[in-house]
């Protein structure tokens, strides 16, 4: 990637021994969000900042000559720098890349510990979130991807409030370390949803004899004791709370995101494909949720 730098700090991101959190920059207001959030993760955790501004140009081997009316990328750098000056904050690298902005946006982030975007853009990095490319993204970054809606607003009060979808795979137990972790950091509380498989031959609520436990609470109950088993020893200050709720995952959690200061999902990373991970449940999630959502990698760093 060819890249110029824009450093309000004598702190780089590469050499330094400390993690980094890459934000993608295409000039949108959703770009400062998403380096509002990066830059208070960063803060929280010692971590740099590392700003990519990815011009997409074909030729990505030499950036091309700047000429009038050509993006250079350099005001979109200096709108962010001016951000973070505004949030008290100077840990940070700021880079212009050319190429396909998703493409060098996995490579950037390959050895970070998160990747943070904005939901939608000026044109930059608006396909991530749409289609296949948000898909390709979410499944081959080798670390946390949080992604933020438009819907998000830093200046207004926290929930305290961070929801996590629990499936009881492998790669969930990810997800539930980063929300864990989380939410002991910002002295938050955890709801745990799971979303039971219900078979259509259940018979309708109203006929169960007890509706305040369905037939299928025995396993889903089994499966999150199971899922969450040793989380509340290690993060022993963290209050969680449990939410069964039948339904489609999207609308469960997307109703969820309405309360909630961030949603939690994990991800199998490569060219696994789940539903609850990255097929049309997390696709919904991404458009809809109003609140962030991250989707946690198994081999991704928290």
């Amino acid at each position: 990637m060819s890249a110029n730098a824009h450093q309000p700090s004598a702190t780089g991101a590469h050499g330094t021994g400390r993690p980094s959190v890459v934000v993608g920059l295409d000039g949108s207001a959703d770009g400062l969000l998403a380096l509002d959030w990066a830059a208070d993760l960063a803060a929280q955790r010692g971590w740099i900042v590392r700003a990519l501004h990815i011009v997409d140009d074909e030729r990505t081997a030499q950036p091309p000559t700047t000429s009038p009316g050509r993006d250079d990328g350099s005001e979109v750098l200096d709108d962010a720098a001016d951000e973070l000056t505004r949030l008290g904050s100077d840990d940070a690298v700021f880079e212009i890349g050319y190429g396909n902005p998703a493409q060098e946006l996995l490579k950037a982030s390959r050895d970070a510990a998160a990747l943070v975007i904005g939901r939608r853009g000026a044109g930059g990095f608006a396909e991530l979130m749409m289609g296949s490319t948000s898909q390709v993204c979410a499944a081959l970054a080798r670390t946390t991807l949080i992604v933020i809606p438009d819907t998000w607003r830093p200046t207004e009060p926290t929930q305290h409030q961070i929801v996590v979808g629990v499936d009881g795979s492998q790669a969930g137990q990810a997800a539930l370390g980063f929300a864990f972790e989380l939410a002991d950091e910002r002295r938050a509380e955890l709801t745990l949803v799971h979303v039971p498989d219900v078979p259509e031959s259940f018979p309708r609520p109203d006929l169960w004899l007890d509706p305040d436990h369905a037939p299928w609470h025995h396993t889903a109950e089994a499966l999150v004791a199971g899922a969450v088993s040793g989380w509340p020893d290690k993060y022993p200050d963290v209050v969680f709370h449990l939410h069964y709720e039948p339904g489609h995952p999207v609308q469960v959690l997307a109703k969820e995101s309405q309360h909630a200061d961030l949603i939690v999902v994990g991800g199998l990373g490569r060219t696994e494909f789940t539903e609850l991970r990255l097929g049309s449940v997390s696709r919904g999630l991404l458009h809809h949720a109003r609140c962030p959502v991250a989707i946690v990698h198994n081999g991704g760093r928290t």
